[in-house]
């Protein structure tokens, strides 16, 4: 019974606090302050122009991604190459770091070697970075596919056909999900990014949003926009539905089926074509980051930090907690997911929102006298992180649990350990590397979470990816290269970190 009530009430703790500024601020649009007929008559041509444009950048990034992806995944995952586990960790550090990141590294390298930044602040900028954004995350999907193709299956069509034909009529077929997932995923992303565009002064349609709600304080034309937006990445999730509730690319020390390896003629080709892209997507933009920030001296640099300096403990703070309550809330309803079989269509929700629209829903439904404690204070930004990566940690920690034989759990009941005791003593040390990686990876999300907190940061907050948005629009490049460096390189501390932390801690769980 007491555990009833506590399942019920975190699921009403999520609906009241995440799910219902949406919904709030959706029914404001229809019976606000101006009719949903006025509403509509403010949408014109250029608007939907705008957003042909965004959808078409947004496919264009992911069908890069796909493409380059889907190379990285099958040389890391299929082909024996040498210091494989190593590019498989180095290559998602993009994946990792705020996208501004890279914007700003590679305006400075094209500043570098062109001498202008033209080329760069323009759609292919956008689709540039971008695409080394989110190709990690088409590596870890379409790995994770490749990796349990049962090598019997291959092997069997070896025998009869080429490897052409294994390719194109077993291996592909067997990864056509992850491949779809990767392109949906990837594209609702890039059609939600907010702070690429706006650093390259590219319009698209979220930040079109923003200005309409921040600069001119057009909220209805902004909640109306933010609608369109709400259903194409909804329904995109929806579609997907049934391989994202799988969603097997985030399951921790799966050892899965044993995949046949691949020997190419020439294995340099495979390690060439890693490094190329490890030097593109992290090593390139380090250099040229640290290049720009002492071109002119040291002066810069130490200024960044001493403005930098006050945001660390309220970003890692604020990260932290939410990592911890982030954790929590994974676990109740990933326990409640495998349990009774049911799929997490609310967090899904949410995770499908795009973070600028988020952000106003927050705005619109907690800036209101009775909730005003939580509006100006860092609770709405907590909030914000709870409700926008809560997913992924429900994934994580719910395909660590679905590992677990039921026959444990069997027993403990035949044995009449509480339900309580059950948890304590089985189910958390059984998962215990799955929720270290949940919270690590909600850690550094938060932590370099811009979207959402940039929309409803109270004044005089001091977060680090604010600090440095807010700051860089009118600072000098080598001043935005040296605060964009150093949150780098505390980015890639932290993850060097918590990796050696969980190799040391987790040892008898690592897959040999």
């Amino acid at each position: 019974m007491k555990k009833n009530i506590l399942n019920i009430s975190i699921y009403l703790a999520i609906i009241f606090f995440i799910i219902l500024p949406v919904v709030y601020t959706i029914f404001s649009m229809f019976f606000g302050d101006s009719s949903f007929t006025e509403n509509i008559k403010q949408l014109d041509k250029n608007t939907f122009l705008l957003l042909a444009k965004s959808i078409l950048l947004a496919f264009t990034v992911a069908s890069f991604t796909i493409f380059f992806g889907a190379i990285l995944a099958f040389m890391l995952y299929k082909i024996k190459t040498r210091f494989s586990n190593f590019f498989k960790l180095v290559l998602l550090i993009p994946l990792f770091i705020s996208p501004y990141i890279l914007a700003v590294a590679y305006k400075d390298f094209f500043y570098l070697l062109l001498g202008n930044c033209n080329l760069i602040s323009s759609f292919f900028g956008v689709i540039l970075v971008l695409t080394f954004v989110y190709t990690p995350l088409s590596i870890l999907i379409i790995g994770s596919a490749l990796s349990n193709i049962n090598s019997q299956i291959e092997e069997s069509g070896f025998i009869i056909t080429s490897f052409n034909k294994v390719m194109y009529k077993i291996i592909l077929p067997l990864v056509k999900p992850a491949l779809i997932s990767s392109f949906i995923l990837v594209f609702i992303f890039s059609l939600s990014e907010f702070s690429v565009p706006a650093f390259f002064g590219v319009k698209v349609f979220t930040t079109e949003i923003f200005t309409q709600f921040s600069a001119f304080y057009n909220h209805s034309l902004a909640i109306l926009q933010s609608l369109f937006l709400i259903i194409i990445c909804v329904s995109l999730l929806f579609a997907d539905r049934k391989y994202l509730s799988k969603a097997s690319f985030l399951s921790i020390g799966n050892k899965g089926t044993k995949s046949k390896f691949y020997k190419l003629k020439n294995p340099i080709i495979s390690n060439l074509f890693l490094t190329t892209w490890l030097i593109l997507s992290v090593v390139l933009p380090f250099i040229v980051l640290f290049i720009q920030a002492f071109l002119g001296g040291d002066t810069n640099f130490f200024k960044a930090l001493e403005l930098l300096l006050p945001t660390f403990a309220s970003s890692f703070f604020l990260a932290f907690i939410g990592a911890i309550i982030i954790v929590f809330v994974g676990f109740v309803v990933a326990n409640y997911s495998v349990k009774y079989k049911k799929t997490d269509w609310v967090l899904l929700i949410v995770f499908a929102i795009p973070s600028t629209i988020y952000g106003i829903s927050l705005i619109k439904f907690y800036n209101q006298p009775m909730l005003n404690f939580i509006y100006s204070g860092y609770a709405i930004i907590i909030i914000a992180y709870v409700g926008k990566f809560s997913f992924i940690s429900t994934k994580i920690i719910e395909n660590a649990l679905k590992q677990i034989p039921k026959s444990l759990d069997e027993a403990a009941q035949i044995a009449s350990i509480s339900n309580s005791s059950r948890i304590r003593k089985i189910l958390i040390p059984l998962i215990l590397p799955a929720l270290f990686a949940s919270f690590i990876i909600s850690f550094i999300f938060s932590i370099g979470e811009l979207g959402t907190t940039i929309m409803l940061y109270p004044p005089g907050t001091e977060i680090m990816p604010i600090k440095v948005y807010t700051i860089m629009a009118n600072a000098p490049q080598s001043l935005t290269s040296s605060m964009t460096l150093i949150v780098f390189s505390v980015s890639l501390l932290m993850i060097s970190g918590f990796y050696l932390i969980s190799k040391l801690a987790f040892k008898k769980y690592v897959d040999n």
